[in-house]
């Protein structure tokens, strides 16, 4: 849209039912796949309805700052961005959380993950807090929906990237008092996280790059999601071996670990995880019911 056209929509009274079908239209015509559902989530994000509320709000005016917010958010999903990035938020279980391309966008098989830690530390042995770290946080994603949903813990976040973390400090700061149970360390994997807890932690949690460098993804997510937290190196399996060949200092006996894979890795990585020592290992599957989250404790 030109300065021009966006000064004579400004002076124009609009309804939200307008902005929706010109976001529909545009989207239908540039080929986006779900023109009507992506319409939908940018006229709600750029007029605060949501729900019930949107369907409501539809034939009221749109002010001309809340116009301005809905053609920039549609300009960066024509231009090609996830709507995720368009956006600059999504959602995550019970968060609603700020991203940008400096972290990967949260998607709802890793949703699972958090689930699959409940679980491990409902059935964990150790003094409350329990501890508990997020390996490559992110956005923070997971340790942060852990830390919401759960009274008896604290949680370390860690990542080496000083861009990654500055997202999830944003995130933090939206979680209000649970945020008292989070700490925030830079640096790869375990490096960051003090001495002293050698040993401690009930749980480890992990999403890491588990991507083959010579695998093709998608252009949407090669083209604009961080490469540092997608690919791990020839194999793909890298990141996650580093991991599983360290966790077990850090876990107290019959600590638990949960680790975010690809399918075809899970075998692979169950068994190295036995060859190390780790026993209880279960392959969990996603919502597409395809093998994802590796499990296993920790004895000694």
């Amino acid at each position: 849209m030109t300065q021009e056209d966006l000064e004579r929509t400004l002076r124009e009274e609009i309804l939200w039912r307008q902005l929706y079908q010109k976001a529909k239209e545009n989207l239908t015509s540039n080929d986006f796949g779900v023109p009507d559902m992506e319409a939908r989530w940018i006229v709600e994000k750029a007029s605060g309805y949501q729900g019930t509320e949107f369907t409501s709000a539809m034939d009221e005016k749109a002010s001309t700052l809340e116009i301005k917010h809905f053609e920039a958010i549609l300009e960066k999903r024509l231009a090609g961005q996830p709507l995720q990035y368009a956006l600059g938020s999504w959602g995550f279980r019970n968060l609603d959380l700020y991203i940008d391309n400096r972290v990967l966008i949260p998607r709802p098989e890793t949703e699972i993950l958090v689930d699959i830690a409940h679980a491990l530390l409902s059935d964990c042995n150790a003094e409350h807090p329990h501890l508990v770290v997020d390996l490559g946080t992110g956005s923070g994603a997971v340790g942060l929906a852990i830390a919401q949903e759960r009274q008896d813990v604290q949680v370390f976040l860690t990542d080496s990237s000083q861009d990654a973390l500055k997202v999830a400090a944003a995130n933090l700061a939206g979680l209000g008092n649970d945020a008292r149970k989070v700490h925030i360390l830079h640096g790869s994997w375990f490096e960051p996280i003090p001495k002293e807890h050698r040993e401690s932690f009930s749980l480890i949690v992990a999403n890491p790059p588990y991507i083959s460098i010579d695998e093709r993804l998608p252009t949407e997510v090669a083209d604009w999601e961080p490469h540092a937290a997608l690919y791990a190196g020839k194999k793909g399996t890298e990141d996650i071996e580093k991991i599983l060949n360290e966790a077990h200092h850090w876990l107290h006996p019959r600590g638990a670990m949960a680790i975010e894979m690809a399918p075809h890795q899970t075998e692979v990585m169950a068994q190295k995880a036995k060859e190390i020592g780790y026993s209880n290992i279960e392959i969990h599957k996603d919502l597409t019911q395809k093998d994802r989250i590796m499990s296993c404790t920790w004895k000694p």
